[in-house]
């Protein structure tokens, strides 16, 4: 990554976070590698070249529906090239599905650090541009018809709009993935108007307390990632979200000055909006929702229900450096320390004893992901299959 992309970076983090610092640490030296993987990218990203690259990972990249002028269309899978060699006749993959962030092409979410994850657990994984529910039903079938799928495996991660998006899939069709990861995004709860993004008409999306009831008939398995400095100002989760030009709320004006306001594609620019129509939908990030969108993961993965009043009393309260900095009241906590950066692990522990729901806070984390985010969602996503049978989601 070079100075510029340090500058975007900033612009992607809370003002708290020193990007000098960030800069000489070792979660950015591991980014800057899985940089190398863009050398490919845009324009070139189905050419020999890019073919014969992901080949010496491991992989065999294929491009689909490639269109110019509908450029939405277009999505890429990876096949583990044991499978391309016919080496293990009869075996299975685990499929995963990775969702990008709002405006992060499929040729940029390969530098996320899941690919890197791909290579070496022999996964059959698929970034699509369009991550609408008809389009992921679209996927989802190809993969099952075209390649060797191990349906007790079945799992998606995703990034900002991706963990936005991977949130309601999830809650959408509990029955249909083992676990998914989320990061950089809390949303489990609440309505969003549909919005246009790259061409393309992303649906509403609405998510209940009933959806999470429905989904605890199976069990969703999640991993939750966040940041402490993200622009979103997702963590603690008791303080309601900053304003700022990436959340499409204005910033306070000097008397007289104009207020205007940006989106960051998750809902439509305030600032083109008629004056005579209601305010669109947007994702809601204040404390009291952000709160709620756990307990719905709770309530979906058979926990009991904490109230907001207690939940604001324990982060208040708490001697919990994890409870202190996610701001909530776990019943199991841990600190885990991946690439010299400590991250706060709050388990949520089932009435049966189980740990379907996992939170992590990474400190001092811009809105990006790390490769250490990455690799604890797959080590908690992982434990679960699904019963194609049921859809009921089982640890092994």
């Amino acid at each position: 990554m070079t100075r510029r992309d340090l500058e975007m970076m900033k612009l992607m983090s809370s003002p708290e976070m020193d990007m000098e610092v960030f800069g000489r640490s070792e979660t950015y030296r591991i980014m800057c590698e899985n940089k190398a993987a863009l050398r490919f990218g845009f324009e070139n990203e189905g050419s020999d070249g890019a073919i014969a690259y992901w080949e010496t990972r491991g992989l065999r990249k294929e491009l689909h529906d490639v269109d110019p002028e509908k450029p939405w269309t277009k999505w890429a899978s990876y096949l583990p090239m044991s499978y391309i060699r016919g080496e293990a006749p009869g075996k299975t993959y685990p499929l995963l599905f990775v969702l990008h962030g709002a405006g992060n092409p499929i040729s940029l979410a390969v530098s996320y650090g899941y690919t890197n994850i791909a290579a070496r657990e022999e996964l059959i994984f698929i970034i699509p541009e369009d991550e609408t529910p008809s389009s992921i039903e679209k996927l989802m079938a190809f993969a099952f018809e075209n390649y060797p799928v191990d349906r007790t495996s079945v799992y998606m991660v995703g990034y900002s709009l991706g963990g936005f998006m991977t949130s309601r899939h999830a809650l959408r069709w509990p029955e249909r993935f083992a676990a998914v990861g989320v990061g950089g995004m809390l949303f489990a709860n609440g309505e969003s108007d549909a919005h246009e993004q790259a061409g393309l008409l992303w649906p509403g999306e609405n998510t209940t307390v009933e959806m999470a009831k429905r989904a605890s008939q199976f069990t969703i398995p999640v991993c939750n990632c966040m940041g402490e400095y993200e622009v979103l100002g997702l963590i603690p989760v008791t303080r309601d979200e900053p304003k700022n030009e990436w959340t499409g709320q204005p910033e306070e004006k000097k008397e007289g000055e104009p207020a205007e306001s940006s989106s960051d594609g998750l809902q439509d620019d305030a600032k083109n909006a008629d004056p005579g129509k209601k305010p669109p939908k947007r994702i809601d990030l204040s404390g009291s929702n952000k709160i709620r969108s756990i307990n719905n993961w709770r309530i979906a993965n058979g926990c009991t229900e904490i109230s907001e009043e207690e939940v604001r009393r324990a982060a208040a309260e708490t001697a919990d450096i994890v409870i202190e900095k996610i701001g909530f009241p776990f019943e199991r906590t841990s600190v885990e320390v991946r690439e010299n950066r400590s991250h706060y692990i709050g388990d949520c522990i089932s009435t049966d004893g189980e740990v379907r729901a996992r939170f992590i806070g990474i400190a001092k984390s811009p809105h990006w992901p790390s490769q250490a985010l990455c690799d604890l969602v797959w080590e908690f996503i992982s434990q679960f299959r699904l019963d194609p049978e049921t859809g009921k989601s089982y640890r092994i």
